[in-house]
């Protein structure tokens, strides 16, 4: 039996709220006979808790027969930017290092080591493993940092941290066998800024459990009251029931989440009786209160973040599910595409995906699951829903059709286990 193991610094288990890809990925590499190790830190990046006890360094799970999950203790943060969160990415790679001949012993050495960024020390460390047991190191890659720091503007070229993770970054990728990328378009950025060969970078986007996301999706009662009664979710006539139009994720700027309630403003103007539910944390959370009390918007719900579990429910009871991705002023940012899980879930929803996003020939068209609105712009984005709105249910329906169609063909977690079957071992 060969045995992967894949170094995900914010991987977990969807029970602790984390990014689900690998968790996805090693369940079914595991059914198909390989034993695999997903090392990740045991301090959730996203709720800000534990996975670990107070006193553990190693926590271990098994969800499936052939994987293990191992969280290791690193230091806790308030913010996701500064010394703080710093602080953890170095103390996961000593981590990996330092319990890593543990790890071999007890689960056997690596035939192959994935090392996935988003930060670079995690390659630092799945290369020292790879070169210490003669494994194959595989770099992936989901965000480019540090590129996106510049072009946002939060950093400059000759910052010290620019230099140093440009520095790792082409380092990792000069030492791997093979990369991995998950960005729509990120090969024109490893091939055409950096210049790797196209035979050395795969794409493997973001993969989907539909069987479970289906299987969650029955289970109403995970859902909280509050949003179960503002979706009327207990009407059993679908045709009583309100237009909804649904966010989940992070409440920041650059998340359209004031967009979208001035969108709202504009469709309670005219009496359209569309309502907004917002499943989710973040900073902007107040400021949407605000907002709402502000205007008196009647038909909008800003509520706590959900577990993972329940938002299939929230999201297929709804008719319009709301995306947006942009830093205003920097629209270099995200021109190579970007790697949203839920952008996926709202795809395989059933709902009609609603997208603000700079480029025309993203997923949500190219699917014809949605449409792409003009980030920044309440009135694009308020008539786009108007239009869903009015349309026959069969013409509405067919962009979830669409979706769960294009979803199934091409990021399916069977369909991109079969890609990286090839990329590890090929």
């Amino acid at each position: 039996m060969k045995t992967i193991w894949i170094m995900d610094h914010y991987s977990s288990e969807p029970v602790y709220g984390g990014i689900s890809r690998q968790y996805d990925f090693a369940l079914e590499l595991g059914k198909r006979g390989y034993r695999v190790i997903v090392i990740a830190s045991g301090f959730s990046h996203f709720t800000h808790t534990y996975i670990t006890e107070e006193t553990q360094h190693i926590k271990v799970s098994k969800p499936a027969r052939h994987v293990r999950y191992i969280y290791l203790k690193t230091p806790g943060y308030e913010s996701n930017s500064g010394m703080g969160r710093a602080r953890n990415m170095l103390s996961f790679m000593i981590s990996v290092m330092k319990y890593g001949p543990a790890i071999a012993a007890k689960y056997g050495k690596p035939d192959v080591v994935t090392g996935c960024s988003v930060h670079p020390f995690t390659w630092v460390a799945a290369y020292q493993a790879a070169h210490k047991y003669k494994a194959r190191f595989i770099a992936e890659v989901r965000d480019f940092w540090p590129r996106i720091w510049v072009a946002g503007g939060d950093k400059k070229k000759t910052d010290p941290v620019v230099i140093l993770f440009n520095m790792l970054q082409n380092w990792a990728f000069q030492k791997a066998d093979k990369i991995i990328y998950s960005m729509y378009h990120g090969d024109k950025y490893l091939c055409g800024e950096l210049g790797i060969s196209p035979d050395k970078v795969y794409l493997i986007g973001q993969p989907m459990d539909c069987r479970r996301f289906d299987k969650n999706a029955l289970n109403t009662a995970m859902l909280p009251e509050e949003m179960r009664e503002f979706i009327c979710l207990e009407n059993d006539d679908s045709a009583a029931r309100p237009f909804i139009c649904a966010f989940a994720g992070y409440y920041m700027v650059y998340e359209g989440v004031y967009v979208m309630l001035e969108a709202l403003k504009l469709l309670e103007a005219k009496d359209l009786p569309v309502r907004m539910i917002f499943a989710g944390s973040g900073q902007e959370k107040e400021g949407m209160e605000r907002y709402i009390k502000k205007n008196h918007l009647k038909n909008a719900l800003v509520c706590d973040r959900i577990p993972k579990e329940a938002v299939p429910v929230l999201l297929t009871h709804s008719d319009i599910c709301m995306a947006h991705l942009e830093i205003q002023g920097h629209k270099e940012v995200y021109k190579y595409g970007v790697s949203k899980n839920k952008v996926n879930e709202y795809l395989y929803s059933g709902a009609c995906t609603l997208y603000g996003f700079l480029y025309q020939d993203d997923e949500t068209a190219a699917s014809g699951a949605g449409m792409i609105f003009e980030p920044y712009n309440a009135e694009d984005l308020a008539d786009k829903i108007e239009k869903v709105y009015r349309m026959q249910p069969a013409e509405r329906i067919q962009f979830g059709r669409n979706g769960r169609a294009y979803i199934k063909s091409s990021h399916s977690v069977e369909v991109l286990t079969d890609k990286m079957e090839e990329v590890l071992f090929g």
